[in-house]
């Protein structure tokens, strides 16, 4: 059934739901539509399904891996950004590479978190907030902005052997 006066992407209705279809001045699904996890609404923000939906993905920067979890109002970034040298690399270097390890959770930004995996690599936990419901391109700025605000701590790693190579 073709609705009188209502348009599917710009091409004439061809279903009885008028789910697909708008009229003039509508939204081209009215009340929203699913994508993945999300609900996008007819402004074309994004939010959640459901209140304990979330999202994820992972990306590499910089020779680490970090994941990042989409909650309504931050994304939580977590990644292995370290690790201590073995032992097979002389016990100097490992205390040296120990002790920096110790400093460094001092010298990052507040909210932070530095663990100490039981196989030596460095975890670093981080919140970033961000405005909810937020546009599919607003998803991108939390990651940028915690990925400006590690690179001096990297730098400082892979100055003091802490790097992944270690």
């Amino acid at each position: 059934m073709v609705h009188e006066g209502f348009t599917c992407w710009g091409q004439a209705c061809r279903t009885s739901s008028a789910l697909f279809c708008r009229g003039k001045g509508e939204s081209v699904l009215a009340g929203g539509f699913p994508l993945g996890p999300f609900i996008v609404d007819d402004g074309g923000k994004l939010s959640f399904r459901t209140v304990e939906h979330g999202a994820g993905f992972s990306f590499s920067w910089r020779g680490r891996r970090f994941s990042a979890l989409l909650k309504q109002g931050s994304v939580d970034l977590t990644g292995v950004v370290g690790r201590v040298p073995s032992s097979a690399g002389g016990a100097a270097r490992r205390e040296v590479a120990f002790a920096a390890a110790r400093a460094l959770p001092r010298l990052l930004p507040s909210g932070w978190a530095l663990t100490l995996t039981p196989d030596h690599r460095l975890q670093i936990q981080a919140e970033e907030r961000m405005a909810w419901p937020a546009y599919a391109a607003d998803l991108i700025v939390p990651i940028v902005h915690f990925l400006l605000r590690i690179a001096p701590y990297l730098d400082l790693m892979d100055e003091a052997e802490l790097g992944l190579g270690g």
